[in-house]
């Protein structure tokens, strides 16, 4: 038997074990009372329907309003733990969560069954210990600190220029808004956590079930904010780790990495269902279709065109009058600008460079999934991540493009 089906056969093993623990998870979270978290929610009401992330660009504030308000007695129904952590509901936004902190009981509830919501085991327990806007300072402190321990490690594994090439994308993409928001916090702490890992693991063989791991997290943690982001920054530290201890990262072996991502992602979503269908009357499966294809091309009215590009374009711009020409200048001219970074290019394009599809994937993301990124603008832009840090690391001539001899 092969390795890979050997470790097929081992995340097919895991995967009941994963599930019993991730549904526990969300038991836990919605065991948690409703009184203390909704009490510490309105301490501060105007921080959570502020419409601006602290580094004063949009955020997608509505999602945010959702994911709180799962977890909360909001249809006065008594029901079993497991059917309402199942079901998830919520309210539609911003607008009817400050309507039901004003007492009303008339919003419209939203089903939302369609994801694990594990960022409520984070956000409900600590909610139910602390004002909202004193967990946005719990989660950016964290953040930066493992960002910081990452780039420290990176400076010091390769070279202070490496590092910065690194840091240099967060500087234009609202990489604020997931340090702080509740809802996209858990994609940058799994991304970061995972790069972390990856960037002490010394085993030469491609980390296929630890990427298994990662895409089922991601399936639990991720509010459908980034998932690209969080597999192509993992494969990015896994791949100049690689080069680090003199071998080639090849595509035979990221094509299987991408391949155990993806069905611990799709997976767990797939599971999800299966146990929503269990638990619930309704028609499971057919609201997760109908999902599904609108996020592909949904039409609405904030979405203003499918022509290839659109999503990108929409990305770029959520960046706003400031910051996008910067990432313009320093992420697709400068790297370019001159003979020697066009020739690190190329040589990227001679040996067929998987460091090449880790950028690029995520922007495919993007493309395929147009309804939502461009909706979702404001956040879904840390798909450009990876790529902007191949261009900052081709910039500043790090010798992590190239293995040690």
């Amino acid at each position: 038997m092969s390795a890979l089906a050997r470790k097929g056969l081992i995340a097919l093993a895991l995967a009941p074990l994963l599930t019993a623990i991730f549904l526990g998870g969300i038991l836990a979270a919605f065991a948690v009372p409703s009184e203390p978290v909704l009490r510490n929610l309105k301490d501060r009401p105007e921080v959570i329907f502020a419409r601006r992330a602290d580094n004063g660009r949009v955020i997608d504030a509505d999602t945010e309003c959702i994911g709180l308000s799962i977890g909360l007695d909001l249809s006065g129904v008594q029901e079993p733990l497991l059917h309402r952590a199942v079901n998830a509901q919520s309210l539609y936004g911003c607008q009817p969560l400050e309507d039901f902190f004003n007492g009303s009981t008339d919003e419209k509830l939203l089903d939302y069954f369609r994801y694990w919501h594990g960022h409520a085991l984070i956000s409900r327990p600590v909610l139910a210990l602390m004002p909202y806007n004193d967990l946005r300072g719990y989660l950016f402190t964290i953040s930066l600190g493992l960002l910081l321990w990452l780039l420290w490690r990176i400076g010091a594994d390769f070279t202070p220029a490496t590092a910065l090439a690194f840091a240099a994308p967060f500087v234009v993409i609202n990489a604020m808004g997931l340090m702080v928001v509740a809802t996209k916090a858990t994609t940058w702490l799994l991304a970061i956590g995972a790069a972390l890992y990856l960037s002490r693991r010394r085993s030469g063989e491609a980390p296929v079930l630890a990427f298994f791991m990662i895409g089922a997290m991601t399936a639990y943690f991720d509010f459908f904010t980034g998932p690209a982001f969080i597999f192509c920054f993992s494969a990015l530290v896994w791949a100049l780790y690689d080069l680090r201890s003199g071998r080639q990262p090849t595509w035979r072996e990221f094509i299987p990495l991408g391949f155990f991502w993806g069905v611990g992602w799709a997976g767990f979503i797939l599971i999800k269902i299966a146990i929503a269908a269990l638990v619930l009357d309704s028609g499971v499966w057919r609201d997760f279709l109908d999902a599904a294809l609108f996020r592909l091309r949904g039409e609405t009215k904030d979405v203003g065109s499918f022509i290839p590009g659109a999503a990108l374009y929409e990305n770029i711009a959520a960046m706003k009058t400031f910051w996008a020409p910067v990432a313009i200048i320093a992420f697709f001219i400068l790297p370019f600008a001159t003979k020697a970074r066009r020739a690190r290019w190329r040589r990227l394009i001679d040996e067929r460079s998987v460091l090449l599809g880790v950028a690029l994937a995520p922007l495919l993301w993007m493309e395929v999934f147009t309804n939502h990124t461009q909706i979702h603008a404001a956040f879904t832009q840390i798909n450009y991540a990876p790529a902007f840090i191949l261009s900052a690391l081709v910039l500043a001539a790090s010798p992590a493009l190239a293995p040690r001899s």
